[in-house]
């Protein structure tokens, strides 16, 4: 059982880094199955960030202007289909992981079918939110970020509230309710999150170009690095939410990770 006495972003990191691995054989091939489609817009379109790639001609080459705004219009358009279908898949990620989190939290342990069986049976409601809050942050993000940071913190326990408490739309009020007074730790516990993910992803890549020239294998390295960090994200959203009703509701960790078995 896990016992929390405040809000801590290193021991949130360190659990989230701990149960996630813990449970590899159960997350890993969950995380794997739930981010296809962020695999599939990349390999299977043909207009992508690694099918066709996102080059702007040379200005001086340019002689008509139409050109320019053409295709700076076309890379926008990819990288924004690509940055939504991932950051949706992020938090369906979420949906899929938070039972099994809450149950290591109390103890015991989830396998594969049983996550997949209980994320199943609140599809409907999970992926309403995961949508919601995915659509919601990820515009406030890629149009004015500073908005779009402050409502990620304030719905940053949505998608584990839907799927423990089984409160359908009424969790993104209930994440909102539960991080009032945290949100300044949770940027921090964010921000600590992307700047591993980024450093360990920059890293692998620049070995990986290393070693091939082969852009699909350049690839594929750098999306190994990303299911593992976005595993870990989606960890910490339930490990946060956890720690959250522990210290605002004083209730039990049982009774916190209360998933109908």
């Amino acid at each position: 059982m896990r016992d929390v006495t405040a809000f801590s972003v290193p021991d949130i990191i360190r659990t989230s880094f701990a149960v996630y691995f813990s449970n590899l054989p159960t997350f890993l091939p969950l995380s794997l199955v739930v981010l296809l489609p962020s695999f599939a817009v990349v390999l299977f379109v043909g207009s992508s960030s690694l099918n066709d790639p996102l080059v702007m001609p040379a200005l001086n080459e340019i002689q008509d202007p139409a050109v320019a705004y053409a295709a700076l219009g076309r890379i926008y358009l990819v990288l924004t289909r690509e940055f939504f279908v991932n950051w949706l898949c992020a938090f369906w990620l979420q949906a899929a992981l938070a039972f099994g989190v809450v149950r290591h939290l109390r103890g015991g342990h989830a396998d594969f079918a049983e996550q997949i069986a209980q994320a199943v049976r609140r599809i409907v409601p999970a992926t309403a939110v995961a949508a919601i809050v995915a659509v919601a942050t990820g515009i406030g993000l890629y149009l004015l970020v500073v908005p779009g940071v402050i409502l990620a913190m304030v719905l940053w326990v949505a998608v584990p509230a839907v799927i423990v408490e089984r409160r359908g739309l009424h969790s993104l009020a209930r994440s909102a309710e539960l991080t009032r007074g945290f949100r300044g730790q949770i940027f921090g516990l964010a921000l600590v999150l992307t700047l591993l993910h980024l450093v360990a992803g920059t890293t692998v890549v620049l070995v990986s170009i290393e070693i091939t020239t082969n852009p699909l294998l350049v690839w594929s390295m750098g999306q190994a690095v990303g299911v593992v960090f976005v595993g870990i994200w989606a960890t910490a959203a339930s490990v946060s939410y956890h720690d959250l009703r522990v210290l605002r509701e004083g209730v039990d960790t049982r009774s916190v990770s209360r998933v109908d078995d």
